[in-house]
């Protein structure tokens, strides 16, 4: 009856030690690096969701420099996903509290569009 319980022991201990070394050498020794890890490479929801934070952000700080460099760093085609974005929210929800940032940031970008003007304004439908 020893024969068996020292084996699963020695199963258990073994398990221990591969999986505390495989932690180690994973998280320590060789972690992962991302390299060229841009907005431009994300699927387009989620480039949507870049363009909101981007948004909000700006509304919250006024920062126009790091605004535009966020929305360029989505690649040839942010500036448009923009406004595209902005619009496509007017159409689908146009109470929603996103669009004024969206509408903003698009606005103060050069993307002038007269669907924005209701929503550049206070009070802001």
């Amino acid at each position: 009856m020893r024969t068996p319980l020292r084996y699963f022991v020695f199963l258990l201990l073994g398990l221990a030690v591969g999986i505390g070394l495989g932690l180690y050498l994973g998280w320590v020794t060789w972690p992962t690096q991302y390299t060229e890890d841009n907005p431009s490479i994300l699927q387009q929801s989620y480039q949507q969701d870049f363009l909101l934070m981007t948004a909000v952000s700006y509304s919250d700080d006024g920062n126009l420099g790091a605004a535009t460099q966020r929305v360029d760093s989505l690649g040839e085609n942010g500036r448009s996903l923009l406004l595209n974005t902005t619009i496509d929210l007017i159409l689908t929800n146009p109470t929603s509290s996103n669009i004024p940032p969206l509408a903003r940031l698009a606005n103060d970008l050069g993307e002038n569009n007269p669907t924005l003007l209701p929503y550049l304004t206070e009070g802001s439908p």
